[in-house]
């Protein structure tokens, strides 16, 4: 089952546009793609993937990052499969998802930011 995780963060224009230029330079990512929707909109997407070649597993990590004119939102979802067997995992090694989450919600409290978390159970009611 693929872990999702939406958010929406509020703060200062030019300290929400730094968000992509820090995962950009600063967190691992495998490929990146950047888009201008409209004017003050943008859309990136960074694909992350975790090889654990001593148990033979694989997870990828997609987070979609919107810039709005007020807000940044982000949705970072866990896609990849896994072989192996469960626990497999070194107790140390934090899965490339927790360490995207760390990271955003890092950045945010560095920066004074406000986080708010959307569940999906919650989005879904409010679509109906």
């Amino acid at each position: 089952m693929a872990n999702l995780s939406r958010f929406e963060i509020f703060g200062p224009m030019s300290t929400l546009r730094r968000i992509g230029e820090a995962m950009l330079n600063d967190t691992p990512h495998v490929h990146h793609f950047s888009r201008e929707i409209q004017d003050n909109q943008k859309v990136s997407v960074f694909i992350y993937e975790d090889h654990n070649t001593a148990v033979y597993c694989s997870r990828c990590v997609s987070c979609i990052l919107s810039e709005h004119p007020s807000m940044v939102s982000l949705e970072i979802v866990d896609v990849g499969k896994q072989s192996g067997f469960r626990g497999s995992q070194e107790p140390d090694d934090q899965p490339v998802f927790e360490q995207i989450l760390d990271f955003i919600l890092d950045f945010s409290k560095q920066y004074g930011l406000t986080v708010q978390n959307k569940s999906p159970e919650l989005q879904d009611k409010t679509e109906e």
